[in-house]
């Protein structure tokens, strides 16, 4: 694919460079270059239009990487030569249209830079097509003048092979670094799907050994309900191979297990740390509205403001200020982790106002 791309741009550079030869040939009759035989000079100027229309609007993306596509090369860049010949031929050395060769050269040179061997035959049958169009000409240039005109085509040419070389180095790179970005992100993936699975068996194992108290037990409950949440983080991640976390996408797995929780969130995306904060949180939020107050619970997260509201009157202020390791966990969370603000809305909503280190999904 790399291989391929200076070969679409150099067609992109070919299908300019015609029509700019099209135009100057045009100019040179409309501003009086002295030009023999103007009326054929202009018929086969419309003529080789056509032709380059039609080849410019040939399906290069499928026919490039075929035989067909590569000879179909052949045959334009060898009729672009032609036509500039017989041009010069006819309108006659001192009309100076080889220096047509100028766009129609470099064209040649970085259309088959990708084999050496082609690259010196087709030099050397410009280089042949120059010496004959302007020797053979009527009213030829004067030496020294072809000459100029000679060394400036090889200078434009050797300036082209050296930008095609430079796009094909720069393809090759960028190519390459999409590949091992690609590679990247599925083993982080991978490694964000093992973190889960180990998360979950941590749960899963902590929950074996519930103890039969209700107090004590509901204390592993709550324990294993933190680990899955941070699992659901690492969940998200997995799906998304790595990188940045959907903030919806995020809150829906944390209250996966919940039928009466709404969740309404922006489709923004969160940086892992920022995300597995706000797992935490919204967590120990649900899980407290849905243990002390009455659903349904609604979750929302807009403009860095993260709400969560039951139908009861969500917790007092001194609730909120209280002890309990549950709330606790979420006051230490907001301030060390999301650099935020906890507090409460008179209708009893739970506000956390924080900084999102957030960009909106395009």
């Amino acid at each position: 694919m790399a291989d391929r791309i200076p070969l679409h741009e150099a067609l992109r550079a070919g299908t300019a460079l015609g029509w700019t030869s099209v135009a100057a040939v045009i100019t040179a009759l409309v501003v009086g270059v002295p030009i023999s035989d103007a009326e054929l000079v202009a018929v086969l100027t419309g003529l080789a239009a056509i032709a380059h229309l039609v080849m410019a609007r040939l399906p290069w993306a499928t026919l490039l990487p075929t035989p067909r596509g590569k000879l179909l090369i052949d045959l334009w860049a060898g009729g672009v030569l032609i036509s500039v010949c017989g041009l010069v031929l006819i309108a006659g050395g001192q009309s100076r249209l080889d220096l047509l060769l100028l766009l129609v050269v470099p064209f040649l040179a970085i259309s088959h830079d990708d084999d050496r061997r082609e690259l010196a035959a087709w030099m050397t049958v410009a280089a042949l097509a120059f010496g004959a169009c302007v020797g053979l000409a009527h009213d030829p240039l004067p030496v020294p003048e072809a000459l100029l005109h000679l060394v400036v085509l090889a200078g434009s040419t050797v300036l082209s092979l050296m930008l095609a070389r430079a796009v094909r180095r720069n393809a090759l790179a960028v190519t390459e670094a999409v590949r091992r970005a690609e590679l990247e992100g599925a083993m982080l993936a991978e490694s964000h799907h093992r973190v889960k699975n180990s998360l979950q068996v941590v749960a899963e194992l902590l929950l074996l050994g519930r103890p039969s108290d209700p107090e004590s037990g509901e204390a592993f409950d709550r324990a294993a309900e933190r680990i899955h949440a941070i699992a659901a983080v690492h969940q998200v991640l997995a799906s998304r191979h790595g990188g940045r976390v959907r903030a919806d996408e995020l809150l829906d797995a944390i209250v996966a297990g919940y039928d009466d929780v709404v969740v309404d969130a922006e489709p923004v995306e969160l940086p892992f740390a920022q995300a597995q904060h706000l797992g935490v949180v919204v967590n120990e939020l649900v899980t407290n509205a849905i243990q002390h107050g009455a659903p349904p619970v609604t979750v929302r997260l807009a403009d860095g403001v993260l709400t969560v509201r039951d139908t009861g009157g969500g917790p007092s202020e001194e609730a909120l200020a209280a002890p309990g390791l549950g709330l606790t966990l979420v006051r230490q969370v907001v301030t060390n982790g999301l650099h935020g603000t906890l507090g409460r809305d008179v209708d009893g909503t739970v506000r956390i106002d924080f900084s999102a280190d957030a960009r909106p999904r395009r």
